[in-house]
């Protein structure tokens, strides 16, 4: 049986970006730069979930398997990248709110 795309990451994913609401969510205000940071992550976030919508609509219509394969690393090298900058992007805002 073949995983479903993201299942794992997204779950982790979910988590992190949960906290970063309740963080951001706090109303204090951010340094530009930091700022600046949390758009670019904020921008690849929705890309990792635009390709994983993309993903799931090609399983579903039986899209070539290169292609998908394709898109499966992109989004899994994605979600490698945000998994190692959401944690600390989320200990700089709560440092920030402290």
């Amino acid at each position: 049986m073949q995983r479903a795309a993201g299942y794992t990451e997204s779950g982790r994913l979910t988590q992190l970006i949960e906290q970063l609401r309740e963080r951001l969510g706090a109303g204090s205000l951010l340094q530009v730069d930091f700022t600046q940071e949390l758009e670019a992550v904020l921008a690849r976030l929705l890309m990792r979930n635009q390709r994983l919508r993309v993903l799931q609509r090609m399983t579903r219509n039986c899209v070539s398997l290169e292609s998908a394969a394709a898109i499966r690393t992109v989004i899994e090298q994605l979600d490698e990248q945000l998994l190692q900058e959401l944690p600390p992007l989320l200990e700089r805002l709560e440092q920030q709110h402290a």
